[in-house]
């Protein structure tokens, strides 16, 4: 009788326990990404977010979940635009749940991928075009503790793979050109130069291919987590590359450029980071640093998006000083050049698509064309901009220039801008002049409507170029205007990291305006920049050496029965050590394809003989094993049996129970490339559905009349169309 009434004891204190809730206090959808935030739990050792939504059944990796003072955050990437519904488990110190929050609906939107970047058919960085990662993508997390311990395999020699260590060796053994897997790179809080070993010239990560051709880089894409991931003391490096995606970072107190395009690089797409002050270079206009980004050499077909740049001294050079062979094509879009000084761009031997930029107080220009460019530049808008557009050697900047033949910022043959239906707010620069002002003196040619060409006769009044009229030409990418009038407000919501990032500056117009001197006050503030994260689950110490030259990290151990909620590709839970499936076998990416959710896997685990798929589940739930070339192969699961695989290659059954689990081979060997779980109460259904993303702004439409666009409500507007959206507690005026 006692020990009944013992159990009974348990059972009501272990009730009471999990009657306990997780208190959320932030939950919300960004670009691709969905995130919630809750108040720490007393007595908690580590924290599940489990997620579910358009297909996907999931639970967040440990490193995405980080402690800061007072509450703890999670942020989930890779996410299609959709509804999802995100929840969160408490574990004790056993590994018991202590406590759970009520599921909490977020809506994740669609990223803009447009421009030069995504012509012929690419898709740059380790995601698909919907904002999943690529099939059999590899995902590695650096930290300031694992910079020189995190692990990847990677085939060198294109024969066989090997584990690199330490994120300058994984990117050297991507460099050797021979494997093409996509590769996701997440930043995690602040890793500054001290903790990385092999910085290349101490200023750089580098992102380097052999050649420039079949054994260049790409295909990776590095990503800040959240909206405090930054890049400390340097920047980012390419060199013979083909689809590199950078996003969502600060990079600040770089020694050079902050990103150096330097010779051969295609298909790269930068966009949603924010742009600091570098370090002091030797020469007097290098006192913010030398540049933000800069393009040359062949580096080309580039798409620079949603980017911040805050007081930039010379924010973007676009050709290299020794010519061109042919133009740079690079497209230039909703960015915010907010206070910066000059070169937004400056163009050299470039063709340039420049539209919905954001010029808020630039100091001493906008955009500079010099020789043999082109630039496209319509539905920017220009607050308070001394030179909105200028063409060397005529117009503004022959006008102006005490010294007629140097001009006023190059002394360059010029290239030749045409504007259209941008806004101009100049309140106390100089005049921006058209050929409707000055038929010889003209900063841009302006036309009336979008497909307006510029007239073959029309020439630089130094150099003579003519513009090539690439934006009206046959196959010329699909971009849709935003209304001028609605720039500054989608701008200043969505450029730069998520939600505007952690250092969220406001200049003093009255002064910075006209200022291009370094603002002292946010170079303080960027130099005792300290990350705020108190603690990232499952990083470990850091290792007692701060110079980063060993390295060290103590992963979470191997979590308790229970954890295991969902699978996922059967790669990733080979790979993931915290991934609760222990997994006995050999994989082969020559036994065909599966695809689960919109998304094909190539890679399978060889069922064979000796080989096993083992964990554990807390309660009853519905498993999918997905297979290919298996139909008739026999398997056999804790509790069911054998079962045979039907000509579907689909296996779905139910685990009655909480407790362990083990598939193995019974008869011929099959291959299983994805295992789903889910609650019994919903199993999974459609996972092969394809679902169109809901409407919103970030999500061009095919419109006929080009200036039609959508506002943050996701209204549909066109020129003149006037209105109020409330977002995120600011008003935008449209």
């Amino acid at each position: 009788m006692k020990r009944i009434f013992s159990s009974v004891m348990m059972l009501a204190v272990m009730t009471a326990v999990m009657a306990a809730e997780v208190n959320v206090t932030r939950c919300e959808g960004w670009i691709e990404t969905a995130s919630i935030q809750w108040a720490a739990v007393e007595g908690a050792a580590r924290y599940g977010v489990s997620y579910a939504g358009e297909g996907v059944n999931a639970t967040a990796d440990d490193m995405l979940i980080r402690t800061y003072d007072g509450y703890v955050r999670c942020d989930i990437p890779g996410l299609k635009a959709g509804n999802y519904s995100l929840t969160v488990t408490a574990y004790g110190e056993n590994g018991e749940a202590i406590a759970k929050s009520e599921a909490r609906s977020v809506e994740t939107i669609a990223l803009t991928r447009e421009g030069y970047a995504f012509t012929d058919g690419a898709v740059p960085g380790g995601y698909n075009l919907d904002g999943t990662p690529k099939a059999g993508a590899r995902i590695i997390y650096l930290t300031a503790n694992t910079a020189n311990t995190v692990k990847c395999e990677v085939s060198a020699d294109g024969k066989s793979t090997a584990t690199y260590e330490g994120i300058a060796n994984i990117l050297q053994a991507y460099g050797k050109g021979k494997d093409k897997t996509p590769l996701i790179i997440r930043v995690v809080g602040t890793v500054k130069d001290s903790d990385i070993t092999g910085l290349k010239d101490g200023n750089y990560l580098n992102f380097e291919g052999s050649n420039a051709t079949d054994r260049s880089v790409g295909g990776i894409t590095i990503e800040g987590i959240g909206s405090d991931a930054a890049l400390y003391g340097y920047g980012i490096c390419f060199k013979r590359t083909n689809g590199i995606e950078v996003r969502n970072l600060a990079i600040m107190l770089f020694g050079d450029d902050a990103i150096s395009m330097d010779t051969d690089n295609y298909h790269n797409f930068i966009h949603n980071c924010d742009f600091f002050y570098g370090k002091p270079g030797a020469d007097a206009d290098q006192v913010k640093g030398d540049g933000s980004i800069d393009m040359k050499y062949r580096s080309t077909l580039t798409t620079i998006a949603y980017n911040h740049f805050f007081d930039s001294g010379k924010v973007m050079g676009c050709g290299g000083a020794t010519k061109e062979e042919t133009n740079l094509l690079i497209t230039f879009h909703h960015n915010w050049f907010d206070h910066c000084d000059s070169r937004c761009p400056r163009l050299n031997h470039t063709t340039a698509h420049i539209y919905n930029n954001y010029y808020d107080g630039v100091s001493v220009y906008g955009i500079g064309c010099t020789e043999v460019s082109n630039a496209c530049i319509e539905g920017n808008y220009f607050r308070n901009v001394k030179r909105p557009m200028m063409i060397a050697g005529q117009g503004t900047d022959y006008v102006y220039a005490s010294d007629k033949n140097k001009g006023t910022f190059s002394s360059q043959p010029g290239g030749m801008s045409k504007a259209y239906n941008n806004k101009v707010e100049t309140a106390t620069g100089l005049k921006l002049m058209y050929q409707t002002d000055d038929a010889q003196e003209f900063d841009a040619w302006l036309v009336e409507n979008r497909t307006d060409k510029v007239p073959e006769t029309v020439a630089a009044k130094k150099g003579g170029h003519v513009y090539d009229n690439f934006d009206t030409a046959d196959g010329f990418y699909t971009s849709v205007l935003d209304n001028p009038d609605a720039v500054a407000g989608i701008v200043t919501t969505y450029a730069g990291r998520m939600n505007g990032g952690d250092i969220q500056w406001t200049f003093n117009n009255s002064i910075d305006d006209e200022s291009h001197e370094i603002n002292t006050e946010l170079k303080a503030a960027i130099t005792s920049y300290v990350s705020s994260i108190v603690s990232i689950q499952g990083d470990g110490e850091k290792p007692a050496d701060e110079g980063g030259e060993e390295g060290g990290d103590d992963p979470e151990p191997t979590p308790t029965p229970g954890n295991v909620t969902a699978g996922g590709y059967i790669v990733d839970l080979i790979a993931d050590t915290n991934s609760g499936f222990t997994i006995v076998g050999s994989t082969s990416n020559s036994k065909g394809t599966v695809t689960v959710n919109g998304t094909t896997y190539n890679t399978c685990l060889k069922m064979g003989s000796s080989s096993s798929v083992t964990f554990s589940v807390s309660e009853p739930m519905v498993m999918t094993l997905y297979f290919a070339a298996s139909e008739n192969k026999r398997i056999s699961v804790t509790s069911l049996g054998e079962l045979t695989i039907p000509s579907t290659n689909i296996v779905s059954a139910t685990l009655p129970s909480a407790g362990e689990y083990t598939i193995t081979r019974t008869s011929g060997e099959s291959y299983l490339y994805y295992i789903a779980l889910s609650p019994v109460a919903t199993g999974i259904k459609n996972v092969n559905e394809l679902r169109e993303a809901p409407e919103h702004p970030l999500e061009r439409k095919n419109v006929n009349d080009n200036l039609n666009s959508y506002n943050l409500a996701g209204q549909k507007v066109g020129a003149g169309y006037k209105g109020i959206v409330i977002k995120n507690g600011r008003k935008i005026v449209f």
